[in-house]
């Protein structure tokens, strides 16, 4: 094996195991798990190991370059790296030089002098330990080799051998830098962008709220307590808003836990009076309605106000999405075990990538809207031991598939 393959050959068995880390590091950081400094003090001495373990007693380099990993334990201040691999390091250049064990081991307490004593950190602190290692270097190979003083050929040769090991030394040292930078670039991207999201998700939060409160001031400043009529239509008003607001701060406080009252109720009677609701907006904007739906009493054990909520938030969401001059198709399809309802209209629809993250919390496909009321029907419908699915094409519509458990009740 020549030089030029000897370093080849230990500049990857030093890197290897530390990328290995960084890779395990990146890993950590982008699921937020706790890691330990025993994976850096593993990778670390394994480098050190790979080195000694294959090198090529032909050539001093692999003796140069097995420092390499302990200068590393000293830029991360790893003591236990430091104290192992100082330890190993005495004792196989000891084997090696034969009669320098006493000139090796102070070697290494200078090493540890400069870290503890030195204020630099990183490039400072390497640029030191590579100056102070070429330096016993020649010391050494001087005292085992008096001839290489006199012999230039020889000179050259230790020359050629500590050229290569400064390359590598930077190139490891910019190599596990650089990847570092960029784990911990991505890392505080990621944070920047979880910020953004939350402060998104407040403000949608507030200004879910604020439309409610902003009602029941409107109505407090029109109320007229001389005009009987017109209080209790006001009082009626702001209480449904309150109420309303209530609803939000409950789902807000308890989005994981949603809670369900099951109770009989006409599942037919449900749909038809969600649907009665929406008529005045229907026609103000000329939305025609169709309603599959049979005039027969049909009876589940649901919690009426929870799904009531869910097709509300579900017909609201296809006249937002129609605008104006469309389609909405109900229907209710009732089998052996098991009640379908379809809600279908002719709106914008979503693309591939809006029905993938149709169920998240807080994404939404509206400028104004909260991103919590697909996932809390979601979940209320989950709750009730039933599905809910998307089918979406972009520009010609949605239609949204609710799946209900049916046992037949006995009166």
């Amino acid at each position: 094996m020549n030089l030029f393959e000897n370093v080849l050959l230990n500049a990857i068995l030093i890197i290897f195991p530390l990328l290995v880390y960084v890779i395990y590091e990146a890993y950590n950081k982008v699921y937020d798990f706790k890691k330990s400094g025993l994976c850096l003090d593993f990778a670390i001495i394994t480098s050190f190991y790979f080195v000694v373990t294959f090198k090529n007693d032909n050539y001093s380099f692999p003796y140069l370059l097995m420092n390499i990993p302990l200068f590393l334990a000293y830029l991360k201040r790893r003591n236990t790296s430091i104290i192992i691999l100082s330890i190993f390091s005495c004792c196989i250049l000891s084997r090696f030089y034969n009669t320098l064990t006493i000139y090796i081991v102070i070697e290494y307490i200078i090493y540890f002098i400069i870290y503890l004593l030195s204020k630099k950190k990183d490039l400072g602190l390497l640029n030191i330990f590579v100056f102070f290692k070429i330096i016993f270097y020649l010391i050494h190979e001087s005292i085992t080799k008096p001839y290489v003083i006199n012999n230039f050929k020889y000179l050259m040769n230790a020359i050629i051998i500590i050229i290569p090991f400064i390359l590598v030394t930077y190139i490891i040292y910019y190599t596990f830098k650089k990847a570092n930078g960029i784990i911990n670039f991505q890392t505080e991207l990621r944070k920047l962008q979880e910020e953004k999201n939350l402060r998104m998700s407040l403000f949608k939060i507030t200004h879910e709220i604020k439309n409610p409160i902003t009602v029941c001031k409107g109505y407090l400043e029109m109320f007229d307590i001389n005009d009987k009529e017109k209080s209790k239509k006001y009082i009626s008003i702001m209480k449904r808003e309150i109420k309303r607001v209530l609803i939000l701060l409950e789902d807000f406080l308890s989005i994981n836990k949603i809670k369900i009252e099951k109770d009989i109720i006409d599942i037919n009677l449900l749909l038809e009076e969600v649907t009665s609701n929406f008529i005045p907006l229907l026609k103000e904007k000329n939305i025609d309605r169709i309603f599959n739906i049979s005039k027969d009493e049909l009876f589940i054990n649901a919690d009426y106000n929870r799904l009531n909520q869910v097709f509300i938030n579900i017909i609201k969401n296809s006249i937002e999405s129609i605008g104006k001059n469309g389609l909405i198709i109900v229907s209710l399809k009732c089998e052996k075990d098991e009640i379908e309802i379809k809600i279908e209209d002719t709106g914008i629809g979503m693309d591939k990538a809006e029905l993938k993250k149709i169920s998240e919390p807080f994404f939404s496909t509206k400028e104004n809207g909260t991103g919590l009321g697909v996932y809390l029907s979601k979940q209320i419908i989950e709750a009730h031991g039933g599905t809910i699915k998307y089918i979406s094409k972009k520009y010609i519509g949605t239609k949204a598939i609710i799946t209900l458990p049916y046992e037949k009740i006995e009166f």
